[in-house]
C-alpha cells in the first residue's frame, strides 16, 4: 500500500510542531532555568525526573483508552484534538514564565507540557504503524515524520541568527533585556508551537484515514501486559530503544554547555552549528528511508549507530576553543542522526503485528505508551545521570571554569553517551523480525480478517 503524497504530508506536518516544543524542552531547558532564572542543576535534573513518573501511569491509560475508542469517533484523532490545546498552553507556560519562578512551578508546566504530549505522540504513533501493512512503506511514513521534525527543529535553530539580523535592522523589540538571554527566542518558539498545533492538528484529523480492526476477544489488563512481556521482539527492540534514547539525551542535555563553555562558541555560532547537524540530518533522512527499502531494517540501525558512534569519539580530541572544527562532526553525525526517528518506530509497526496475531486486537496505542513511557524514562534518567555527574565533577555553568572543570565536561559529554549508544547498537543487531517474518505475519493477519479497512 503506498499512501498518496498529499494524505502522506498531511500526516507528517503535525510533527513540525511537536518538534518546535520538545526541542527546547530538551536543549534549553537546562541552560535558560539554571543561567537565567537560578534553579540549581540537581534540582532541574530531579524535576525533570520526578515529571516522568506520572507518565508511568498516564501512558498505557492513555494508550489503552485509544485503542478502545469506538472506531466511529476515530479512536486516533480524538484524544490528539484533546491534547493540542494542552501541549500548546503548556509550552507558553514552560518557555513563557513569569521573572518569579520556582521549582513547582517548573515542575507542574514540565509535567503537563509531557502530559499534552503524550495525548497527541502516543495515538500518533499508533496511527502510523497502522497506515500501512508493508513492511518498506512504513519506514516511508516514519521518514516523512523525521523530515517533518528536522524542518521544525532547523526552523527554532535558525532563530537565533534571525533575531540577531533582526536586531541589527533596528527591531530593539526582539533585544533581551539581559545579554545573552534565551526569554525572547523562546517566547516565539512557544506562540509558533501554538499556532502550529492549531493548524496541523485539525489538517491531520479530517485529511488522513484512520485504520479499523475487528476486536476478536478480549482480555484483563494481566493478560494483555503478560502478552506484551513475552513478546521478545518488542522487549528487545523497547531495550535498544531505550539504550539509544539514553545516549542521544545526554548529548542533548550537554549540547550548549558544550558548546558554549568547552569550544567557546557564542550564541549564533552554536546555532549556526545546529543548523549544520539538522540540515544534514533532512539530507540523509531520505537516504537511510531509500537503504532501508533494500536491507533488513535492525542490521541497517546497527551498522549506521557504529559509524556515528566513531565519528563522534573523535570529540575527546578536541582542545577547548575549537568550534569551527566540530562543524565537521556536525555534518557526518547529521546524516546519520535520524535513523532512530526512522527505523526504531517502523519496527516498532512490525512488533505490533506480531501482538496482534497473538492477541486477535490491534493495540498499537498501548505499545506506543510504553514505548512513550520508556523514552520519558530515558530523557528523566539522561538529565539525573549526566547533570549531577557533571556537577560532583566540579564543572559550573554560572562561572568560568578551569581547565579541569572543562575536561569533566568533555569526558561527560563524550564517553557516557557512547557507552549507551554502543550497547544499543548489540541489542539491535539481533532483532528477530525481519522482511520475511514480517510478511507471514501480515498474512496469517489478513486469514484472521482482522484487519477491516485502511
Amino acid at each position: 500500500m503506498h499512501l498518496k503524497k498529499r494524505v502522506l504530508t498531511a500526516f507528517a506536518l503535525i510533527s513540525l510542531p511537536l518538534a518546535m516544543g520538545g526541542l527546547p524542552l530538551g536543549i534549553y531547558l537546562v541552560p535558560y532555568y539554571a543561567g537565567e532564572l537560578g534553579i540549581s542543576l540537581a534540582a532541574i535534573g530531579i524535576i525533570v525526573l520526578l515529571t516522568r513518573v506520572t507518565d508511568v501511569a498516564t501512558d498505557p491509560l492513555i494508550g489503552t483508552l485509544s485503542d478502545a475508542t469506538p472506531a466511529r469517533f476515530g479512536r486516533r484523532g480524538i484524544w490528539i484534538m484533546i491534547g493540542l490545546p494542552v501541549m500548546g498552553f503548556a509550552t507558553l507556560a514552560v518557555f513563557n514564565p513569569p521573572e518569579q519562578v520556582g521549582h513547582l512551578y517548573l515542575f507542574f508546566s514540565v509535567a503537563f507540557l509531557y502530559l499534552g504530549w503524550t495525548l497527541i505522540s502516543i495515538p500518533l504513533s499508533a496511527w502510523a504503524a497502522e497506515l500501512s501493512p508493508d513492511y518498506h512503506e512504513r519506514s516511508r511514513i516514519t521518514g516523512a515524520r523525521s523530515f517533518a521534525s528536522s524542518t521544525g527543529l532547523l526552523l527554532v535553530m535558525s532563530l537565533p541568527l534571525l533575531m540577531a539580523f533582526l536586531v541589527g535592522q533596528g527591531y530593539t523589540c526582539l533585544t533581551p533585556e539581559h545579554p545573552g538571554s534565551l526569554q525572547p527566542m523562546l517566547k516565539i518558539v512557544a506562540w509558533c508551537t501554538l499556532a502550529g498545533l492549531c493548524v496541523f492538528g485539525p489538517l491531520l484529523v479530517f485529511s488522513v484515514p484512520q485504520a479499523t480492526f475487528v476486536q476478536k476477544n478480549s482480555m484483563s489488563f494481566r493478560q494483555a501486559l503478560t502478552l506484551v512481556w513475552n513478546n521478545k521482539p518488542f522487549m528487545r527492540l523497547l531495550a535498544a530503544g531505550v539504550t539509544n534514547h539514553v545516549g542521544w539525551y545526554c548529548i542533548s542535555t550537554l549540547y550548549v554547555f558544550f558548546l558554549a563553555h568547552y569550544l567557546k562558541a557564542t550564541t549564533q555560532q552554536w546555532s549556526a552549528l545546529l543548523i549544520v547537524y539538522f540540515v544534514f540530518g533532512m539530507i540523509g533522512t531520505p537516504l537511510i528511508v531509500r537503504l532501508a527499502s533494500k536491507i533488513n531494517k535492525h542490521k541497517l540501525m546497527a551498522t549506521l549507530s557504529m559509524y556515528m558512534i566513531a565519528v563522534y569519539s573523535t570529540v575527546l580530541l578536541m582542545e577547548p576553543g575549537q568550534w569551527k572544527y566540530y562543524i565537521l562532526i556536525q555534518i557526518f553525525c547529521g546524516l546519520v542522526a535520524n535513523i532512530g526517528n526512522v527505523l526504531v518506530p517502523s519496527m516498532a509497526a512490525d512488533v505490533i503485528d506480531k501482538d496482534t496475531v497473538e492477541s486477535g486486537q490491534q493495540r498499537g496505542a498501548l505499545f506506543m505508551a510504553l514505548w512513550g513511557t520508556a523514552d520519558k524514562i530515558a530523557l528523566a534518567v539522561a538529565a539525573g545521570l549526566t547533570l549531577p555527574f557533571l556537577q560532583f565533577l566540579g564543572f559550573d555553568p554560572s562561572v568560568e571554569n578551569d581547565l579541569q572543570g572543562l575536561k569533566a565536561l568533555q569526558y561527560t559529554y563524550t564517553l557516557v553517551p557512547i557507552f549507551f549508544l554502543t550497547w544499543s547498537a548489540w541489542l539491535i543487531w539481533r532483532f528477530p523480525i525481519t522482511k520475511e517474518y514480517q510478511e507471514e505475519l501480515r498474512a496469517r493477519i489478513s486469514s484472521q480478517q482482522l484487519r477491516v479497512d485502511s
